[in-house]
């Protein structure tokens, strides 16, 4: 019977990796606030509480630790190793990767509930399956509300970032130092930067008289420059568009600057699992 619960109990082991690269550091260590940090532990914390409240607890006893007896989910050794988390677990058991807010892309509606993050079904039109996500890993503090979408195959293969609101200036200079700010730190995350702007094409009028004194008008046209004088106007009633986007090979961002009605502006981060997408295509294709 012992050596029946050695087994049961070295089977609730899953090894992991620490996660260590500058990628992974991305968010936490650039982008996410110090606040978001504490109020993400103690979610964190709040959850697993209510989780070990709901389920029966079990006991097994280890030859190595005398008279030592645990429930499953905080079995320790002598060395200190501790039963990996289920964030962790998930990560790990995820093929595509861990994607922005510690989101596992591919990963299934229950997964993403079983991390403990909130989602609340929004119709958003041609992304069936579609979310609004709170409670997330990780928290960004110029992000103010987080899509994703799970599409047919109920997969994660979208993620989509509202930034927060703000009174800005004519020439948008607050929403542009926070659009450069983000421009840099995706190139450094993915690479192959491409901006696209569309400017607003503006009139002058130049007024010519000829030697037989008749007046002429000639009307001279030219691009309005980003971030000039008028240009949160224009970005609100669409006469400028300004985005880029960034992709390796693996995931696709654009990063893009928006004026809402009452003249606030924002950005918006635009995720897509490239690898995702290309096998859901290469589905349809060979269905077809």
């Amino acid at each position: 019977m012992l050596k029946f619960f050695l087994i049961l109990a070295l089977s609730c082991f899953v090894s992991t990796k620490t996660l260590a690269t500058d990628d992974a550091d991305f968010y936490e260590d650039v982008l996410i606030s110090k606040d978001a940090k504490l109020e993400e532990t103690a979610s964190h914390a709040k959850s697993k509480a209510g989780n070990l409240l709901n389920q029966q607890i079990e006991y097994i006893q280890l030859d190595d630790a005398e008279n030592f007896t645990a429930p499953l989910g905080h079995i320790k050794r002598k060395n200190n190793y501790t039963r990996p988390s289920i964030y962790d677990y998930t990560i790990k058991n995820q093929k595509y990767g861990e994607g922005p807010f510690g989101l596992p892309w591919g990963a299934t509606y229950d997964q993403i509930k079983d991390l403990g993050v909130d989602l609340l079904k929004t119709p958003i039109k041609d992304y069936p399956n579609s979310f609004i996500a709170t409670k997330l890993p990780k928290t960004i503090s110029d992000i103010a509300k987080v899509y994703i979408t799970l599409g047919e195959d109920n997969i994660l293969w979208r993620i989509i970032a509202y930034g927060n609101p703000q009174v800005d200036t004519p020439d948008a200079a607050k929403v542009m130092q926070l659009y450069k700010q983000y421009q840099k730190l995706l190139n450094q995350k993915y690479g192959n930067e491409k901006q696209y702007y569309t400017p607003k094409i503006s009139e002058i009028e130049t007024k010519t008289v000829d030697k037989e004194g008749k007046e002429h008008i000639e009307i001279t046209k030219y691009e309005e420059p980003i971030g000039n004088k008028n240009f949160l106007s224009q970005l609100q009633r669409g006469e400028a568009v300004l985005y880029s986007t960034y992709e390796n090979q693996k995931v696709g961002a654009v990063l893009s600057v928006n004026v809402d009605g009452e003249g606030k502006s924002y950005i918006i981060i635009d995720y897509t699992n490239l690898k995702i997408l290309k096998e859901n295509n290469d589905k349809t294709l060979n269905a077809l």
